[in-house]
């Protein structure tokens, strides 16, 4: 079986994304090397399963919790020798992982380990494209060299949205697929037949839910503006919160409770329990190219949504997708769907077509072509 490197841009052990989703699938055509970076605050990597390996690589914590953290990355990864250092090292330790003759195909689903290409010429090059990672915090000169070098010399750049697919071509990709975010059916479409979770029991419903990443692009002031305007209402905050937005987070309202991250395999549980799902995002450029993850979970559950209008995606999901632009709107717009809900079986039929086998079916036929 052929050998795929996918180079991540999260841990294994941590929000079940698209790349866990992604790297799930082409386990079945590839004997896939999942490589991240190493983290302090994340355990070691999980064992070896059927055509799914693990590795840990030092890198330079340009997306590190703390901003004092990111900010030191940002300086060290101005220092080219410092960078060619380091790139040696992961080289190394990277090709005492692989055997064989056969050069490994190298997917890229971040440009921050984009300096290992240099160290395999004869392999193919791919690369995904899931957000705009130019636009998380203050990202060094390197790192944007390092995506426009990935994306100008991949045989194959895949998207998740129109407007990521625009900025490849862009830089220069020669073949551009798109693939939107998806939804494990068959967990989260049975939600309603799991028992509460510990904690949620103590917030009376109606519950207004928001799972997911609590970080800068959380827009803070509408969500709380919300649970004021709607005191009778509960609204639990599911997810890793950022240190940075922590003293925000201590503003909340009393009917807003932060329950923090929980495993994977909780999460349809907190969605079955709920009674309407969240999207709250700040407009701007980092989310108007987001196809988020939750909000077809949230629908596959059974739960109908408010959002920002943050990016077209959201903007055409359905009309079981609300949207609203300030604090007043996005209670009103909870308080409308709230007395007058579309049934559950009309919200799941929304995210049926959203699965991530059939979604990523041709991106994986694609990577087995190249």
């Amino acid at each position: 079986m052929r050998r795929l490197v996918y180079f991540s841009p999260i841990p294994w052990e941590g929000l079940f994304q698209r790349p866990q989703h992604t790297v799930r699938a082409l386990s079945g055509r590839f004997e896939v090397l999942w490589v991240e970076a190493r983290m302090l605050s994340v355990p070691g990597p999980p064992e070896p399963r059927e055509n799914l390996d693990f590795l840990r690589l030092p890198a330079l914590p340009f997306n590190a919790r703390h901003g004092m953290i990111r900010r030191a990355a940002r300086l060290a990864g101005g220092m080219a020798p410092l960078r060619a250092a380091l790139a040696r090292r992961q080289a190394k330790m990277l090709r005492s992982r692989l055997d064989g003759d056969e050069p490994p195909l190298l997917f890229f689903a971040h440009p921050q380990f984009h300096a290992l290409r240099r160290f395999f010429p004869d392999s193919p090059l791919a690369y995904d494209h899931m957000d705009d990672v130019l636009a998380f915090g203050d990202p060094p000169p390197s790192l944007r060299r390092g995506l426009e070098d990935i994306v100008s010399r991949a045989q194959l750049v895949s998207v998740t949205a129109a407007r990521l697919e625009h900025a490849m071509r862009g830089m220069g990709a020669r073949r551009v697929l798109r693939v939107g975010n998806g939804v494990e059916w068959d967990r989260f479409s049975v939600a309603d037949k799991l028992p509460i979770p510990a904690g949620l029991g103590s917030m009376p419903r109606p519950r207004v839910l928001y799972l997911g990443s609590v970080a800068e692009w959380f827009d803070f002031d509408l969500f709380f503006e919300t649970a004021r305007r709607l005191p009778k209402m509960s609204f639990p905050v599911v997810g890793p919160l950022r240190p940075d937005v922590e003293a925000r987070a201590a503003e909340a309202p009393p009917n807003v409770r932060f329950f923090g991250a929980r495993p994977y395999h909780e999460v349809p549980a907190w969605m079955a329990h709920s009674d309407l799902g969240t999207v709250p995002f700040q407009r701007n450029e980092l989310t108007a190219a987001v196809d988020p993850v939750k909000l077809y979970e949230y629908l596959a559950a059974g739960l109908p949504v408010v959002a920002t209008p943050f990016s077209p995606e959201v903007i055409g999901a359905g009309d079981a997708v609300y949207l609203a632009e300030d604090g007043a709107a996005f209670a009103k717009s909870v308080e409308a769907l709230l007395e007058d809900p579309p049934s559950a079986a009309a919200v799941r039929k929304l995210a049926a077509g959203r699965r991530w086998e059939d979604l990523l079916a041709p991106l994986v036929d694609a990577l087995a072509g190249l």
